[in-house]
């Protein structure tokens, strides 16, 4: 008997060599989990390594400059020092937590442990840390003028609304990827000869 035999998987004809089945130790939702509990164990641990410190620190200077720059085109009167961005109405501190490397974090862990291709897994990784990246600095301009008109406000908005916000867009992106994901996989199939 030949190893090449017609089979018939996701409803489509294939005529090529039998592929043995690999056999998963645990049903794909668990080693889904076990596999994201896992990348996310990895960012916690390296968050508590010096190094890590130091490479933050730098990026959270560059956020505090990148949000000054914005504040001053929208016309607040602020200089940026380090981390910390003042003007005569208010100071604003970028500390850790401020960064969005949590959110970035979780989605890119999320992507990396979902089946799929890394074809369709590295622009998805990139377009949504861009995206999440790009809403931290929307979150910190927000902040300082919710800090100079709002103050009593401010501190909802740093704590509760932010960090839900977050979350809700990390899940988001990760939903959209998946659809984008197979929505490409169905156009595939269709074009496939």
């Amino acid at each position: 008997m030949s190893r090449h035999r017609a089979r018939i998987e996701d409803g489509i004809a294939s005529d090529g060599p039998m592929k043995p089945r690999y056999r998963q130790p645990f049903p794909p939702m668990v080693g889904f989990a076990l596999r994201f509990i896992l990348l996310m164990s990895l960012y916690y641990a390296l968050v508590l390594l010096p190094f890590f410190d130091r490479l933050l620190y730098s990026y959270l200077c560059a956020n505090a400059r990148i949000t000054n720059g914005i504040l001053n085109v929208l016309g607040t009167d602020s200089h940026v020092f380090e981390a910390t961005i003042r003007s005569a109405r208010f100071v604003m501190n970028v500390r850790r937590g401020c960064d969005a490397i949590e959110p970035a974090w979780f989605f890119s862990a999320a992507v990396i442990c979902f089946p799929g291709p890394w074809a369709a897994k590295v622009p998805g990784l990139l377009l949504g840390t861009i995206v999440i990246l790009a809403f931290n600095l929307i979150r910190l301009v927000s902040l300082y003028i919710i800090g100079i008109r709002y103050p009593k406000v401010f501190a909802v908005a740093h704590l509760e609304i932010w960090p839900a916000g977050f979350i809700l867009l990390a899940v988001l992106l990760f939903l959209g990827w998946i659809a984008w994901t197979r929505g490409s996989r169905r156009v595939e199939a269709h074009v496939a000869p």
